[in-house]
């Protein structure tokens, strides 16, 4: 799918239309956001394979809830069972669980550079200790400052194409019906030509996130569901989807 460019004053839009979704139904709202995080808790309590199985199901969920804000903005009631529609659809769930299987293989690639970092650090420390050569302990602590910053760098851009490939994959798979992969190029191509709009997106949800922290973290039972129907607004604005009938999110 072809995307657009919009203004960046609709990151704050976007969080405008996803409370406006979120003021309909917001006890229902609330309900499928404990569901969700309460799945996440359980599959947590499993080591090793409960990771595992969040990155692969996450998306599948995460599509619910999209289909849930797509529901309401066509007129429909929201419905707890949205949660589950990813798993219900059996042609959107294996490219869905795709989805995961590409997010776990970059925090896989992720794990290996940071692991072959320290390996290779610590087989140059032996190896220059051992070559009797005059190094002082500061050079070697310059050494390992800038190759640490390196890492980082390299880790913290890795991570960010991860999170703009799932960013609109996931609904284009769900309420676009697109295939994994080209859903994820499109995807990365979309944030990547709206980087202003996003960022001021991310900046305001990171505010009001260390907001919703103060109350003992309560005010991510509102923050969260917001900022997913804010997603969808997004979703539906960059890539010019049809207004959905009966309900509009802009005024």
């Amino acid at each position: 799918m072809t995307a657009m460019q919009v203004d960046a004053g609709r990151g704050w839009g976007w969080i405008v239309e996803g409370w406006r979704l979120f003021a309909r139904a917001p006890g229902v709202w609330i309900v499928i956001l404990l569901i969700y995080f309460g799945i996440n808790f359980v599959l947590s309590l499993i080591p090793l394979i409960g990771g595992l199985a969040y990155l692969l199901l996450s998306p599948v969920l995460t599509a619910g809830v999209l289909y849930g804000a797509d529901a309401q903005a066509r007129g429909e009631t929201l419905e707890i069972g949205h949660l589950f529609r990813g798993f219900q659809d059996q042609q959107r769930m294996r490219p869905l669980v795709i989805l995961g299987l590409i997010s776990l293989a970059g925090y896989a690639l992720m794990t290996l550079i940071a692991v072959g970092f320290i390996g290779g650090g610590l087989a140059t420390g032996i190896v220059l200790d051992n070559a009797g050569q005059d190094i002082t302990p500061e050079m070697i602590e310059g050494l390992f400052g800038a190759g640490f910053m390196v890492l980082i760098l390299v880790e913290l851009m890795l991570w960010a194409v991860i999170l703009m490939a799932m960013f609109y994959a996931i609904p284009l798979v769900m309420l676009s019906r697109q295939d994994a992969w080209p859903a994820v190029q499109d995807s990365i191509a979309a944030c990547w030509m709206n980087m202003l709009p996003l960022l001021v997106f991310g900046l305001i949800g990171l505010v009001l996130a260390v907001i919703a922290a103060i109350p003992f973290g309560l005010g991510f039972l509102i923050l969260w569901p917001v900022m997913s129907c804010a997603v969808y607004a997004s979703y539906r604005e960059v890539f010019a989807e049809p207004a959905p009938t009966r309900v509009t999110l802009r005024k």
